[in-house]
């Protein structure tokens, strides 16, 4: 009798933690094919990720009550086309055998916002895509273009981080977050990344700002990136903008973007827009343009078919200018 009655607990015990948590299994599965050029070479390729990147994920939560929630995501990036998973190194600390590449995060979240541990989407990345047509994606007029020059590209996703979201108060929110690095030597200090960003969402319109500052390691100048950002939806299309700068000590850049997502009707849109960027360096402005129209069909709620255009122009001071196109057609899988 004893034991049935414990045996009667734990089951009433799981059955409430059931009621109170969740755990998911979700996913994409991208593949597109496509004809690329680059200046005189042409050739023809299967790709993964085109219009979202390929990746499996767990995600869940729990109601610990009292308005308070616990909650975990770990997701992985991986081709389509040969089967691998997708590492990065692009926070300058060496490159591990990663599991989960993407993000791998605890949080809790209540009145006082959500605050997250681990390898997280920086506060500027989490502002920067909003403003990007052709769905933020590798069809989107600034992809070769934004951070493609001297400075290079920001850490979107550091390790060692913790992020702190504010509550939305009539529209309004804010981010910030903070990666510690773990390369400090006895001569040279830890890398480090900071970002904040501000944003405002009422209606049709969107507006933010973003920026970031961060050091791979004491040896190497800050980089610092900053971004204004806004759409507004009029109803029959939405327009979407930027305008960024990025800076390393003498290095600066300057780019923008404009563009618009049309909703052709329930299953049909259309993106496209225009893109610039300008990298002051020593030897004269190094100018980099990009143009692209994509479009987007739905099969059902989960299934999408994509084609698209896109087409970069780099224009150095000495160098040949470079031109660069792609034409592709794909499928993105959501599970």
């Amino acid at each position: 009798m004893k034991k049935s009655l414990i045996a009667l607990a734990v089951v009433a015990v799981s059955g409430a933690a059931t009621a109170q948590s969740s755990v998911t299994l979700y996913g994409i599965a991208d593949a597109s094919f496509g004809v690329v050029k680059n200046g005189s070479v042409t050739q023809t390729k299967v790709d993964s990720g085109l219009l979202n990147t390929s990746r499996f994920g767990f995600k869940g939560t729990e109601d610990l009550g009292g308005g308070l929630k616990a909650s975990f995501l770990l997701e992985q990036g991986f081709n389509v086309d040969n089967g691998s998973s997708l590492e990065d190194s692009q926070d300058g600390q060496t490159k591990l055998n990663q599991m989960f590449s993407r993000n791998a995060y605890v949080g809790l979240s209540g009145g006082f916002g959500e605050v997250r541990l681990g390898k997280v989407w920086s506060a500027f990345d989490e502002m920067k895509g909003a403003s990007n047509a052709a769905w933020d994606s590798g069809l989107s007029p600034n992809s070769g273009v934004f951070y493609g020059g001297a400075i290079g590209g920001y850490t979107y996703n550091p390790r060692n981080s913790v992020i702190y979201f504010t509550p939305n108060v009539s529209g309004f929110s804010g981010a910030a977050s903070y990666s510690m690095g773990e390369n400090k030597t006895a001569t040279v200090n830890a890398g480090r990344v900071a970002a904040l960003n501000v944003k405002y969402a009422g209606g049709p319109l969107y507006v933010g700002l973003g920026h970031q500052t961060e050091r791979v390691n004491g040896s190497v100048p800050t980089k610092k990136f900053t971004m204004l950002n806004a759409t507004y939806d009029f109803g029959m299309a939405t327009l979407q903008a930027s305008v960024g700068r990025q800076s390393q000590n003498d290095l600066k850049t300057r780019d923008w973007t404009l563009g618009a997502t049309v909703p052709v009707s329930g299953l049909l849109s259309v993106s496209g827009g225009v893109a610039g960027s300008t990298d002051n360096v020593a030897a004269g402005d190094i100018k980099r343009k990009g143009v692209s129209l994509a479009a987007q069909y739905a099969l059902s709620k989960r299934t999408f078919l994509y084609t698209g255009y896109h087409a970069t122009r780099t224009t150095y001071p000495v160098l040949p200018r470079l031109n660069t196109s792609l034409y592709a057609v794909g499928v993105s899988h959501l599970f």
